[in-house]
C-alpha cells in the first residue's frame, strides 16, 4: 500500500495545497482568518482554487493587519467560521492536504474545526519536510529559502493564496528533483 506522497508524486492522486492567515500562533486560542487552497492534479494538469475569509470573534492583531494588509472591515461580509470550513472541507472531498509546514496549518484547522463541530480532513502531506530531503545545502527551509533555491517568484504580499501558489510551485519543483 503506498502513502498518500508516493500516489501524489506518481500522478495517481489529486492534492489540495493549502495555506492559512491567522490571528496569531497558537492554535487553541488564535484563530483562523483567510483560507486559500488549490487543488491539482498531476495527472492532467487540472487546477481548481477556493479562497474565503473567515469571520474571527475578536479584533485583527495589529501585526496581522501590517503583515496581511486585512483589517477588521474587511471582514464584514466575511463566512462564520462553521460555513467557511465547511465550504472549504466539500472542496478537499477525499483528497490530501498538502502544506508547507503542514504541522501549524493542521493544528490550526483542527482546533476551528473542533470549535465549529466539525472534522478536519486527516490524510496530510508536509511539504517542507519534503523539500528539505530533496532541496539540500540552504542555510533553512523556509518557504521563502526554499523559493528562492529553486527558482520561484515570491509574491511580497502575505496572503493565504498567494504563499499557496508560492508553496505549489515550490512542492511541484521538490517533486521533479531527481
Amino acid at each position: 500500500m503506498s502513502t498518500p506522497l508516493e500516489r501524489i508524486a506518481a500522478g495517481e492522486s489529486r492534492y489540495v495545497f493549502f495555506d492559512l492567515e491567522t490571528t496569531g500562533l497558537t492554535p487553541k486560542r488564535d484563530r483562523v482568518i483567510e483560507i486559500a487552497a488549490l487543488k491539482f492534479d498531476r495527472a492532467t494538469g487540472e487546477l481548481s482554487a477556493f479562497q474565503s475569509l473567515v469571520k474571527p470573534d475578536r479584533a485583527i492583531p495589529a501585526f496581522v493587519r501590517a503583515m496581511t494588509g486585512l483589517d477588521d472591515a474587511a471582514f464584514a461580509e466575511a463566512p462564520e467560521p462553521k460555513d467557511a470550513l465547511a465550504s472549504f472541507f466539500a472542496f478537499v472531498g477525499e483528497d490530501p492536504l498538502v502544506a508547507y509546514n503542514i504541522g501549524f496549518d493542521h493544528a490550526f484547522l483542527v482546533a476551528e474545526a473542533e470549535r465549529a463541530g466539525l472534522t478536519a480532513p486527516a490524510t496530510t502531506v508536509c511539504a517542507m519536510r519534503f523539500a528539505q530531503g530533496r532541496v539540500k545545502d540552504l542555510p533553512n527551509h523556509r518557504l521563502e529559502t526554499v523559493a528562492k533555491a529553486l527558482d520561484v517568484p515570491r509574491p511580497r504580499a502575505r496572503r493565504a493564496m498567494e504563499d499557496c501558489l508560492t508553496g505549489l510551485t515550490v512542492f511541484e519543483k521538490s517533486l521533479a528533483l531527481v
